[in-house]
């Protein structure tokens, strides 16, 4: 299948693959077997519902690391927090939490920022000249 075009993989990256009977998976590595390029991924997402939850192994160049730069939303986060927790996950829980607490600080910020910004334009459009 040859997909992985990674440099690196680390335990906790979100993964994509498919399985030797062609279901496709979505998941996050949960071990990494350097010595024989094996890994474990744990399905989060997959049109096979009876692997979801279970752990697959692959063979690292089997599977794809899936671009996390992706802006999350609030909802997705506090989601995504809610899962962290029914994993008992608690370091992801904890790096969840404070991406949320940031999203929120910058949300803050960006508000008061447009709201400051609003105020002044008005100001200056009611001057008289």
């Amino acid at each position: 299948m040859e997909m992985n075009k990674n440099l690196t993989l680390v335990v906790g990256d979100w993964v994509r693959g498919k399985t030797r009977n062609g279901a496709l998976v979505h998941g996050y590595l949960e071990s990494i077997q350097s010595k024989n390029s094996k890994v474990a991924l744990k399905v989060v997402v997959s049109d096979n519902e009876r692997i979801i939850g279970n752990t697959v192994h692959f063979e690292q160049k089997d599977i794809e690391k899936i671009d996390n730069s992706v802006k999350t939303s609030e909802k997705q986060l506090e989601d995504l927090i809610d899962f962290a927790l029914a994993t008992k996950d608690h370091n992801w829980f904890m790096e969840l939490s404070a991406e949320l607490k940031n999203l929120k600080q910058n949300e803050k910020f960006s508000t008061n920022r447009n709201n400051d910004l609003n105020s002044n334009y008005k100001k200056l459009r009611n001057r008289s000249y």
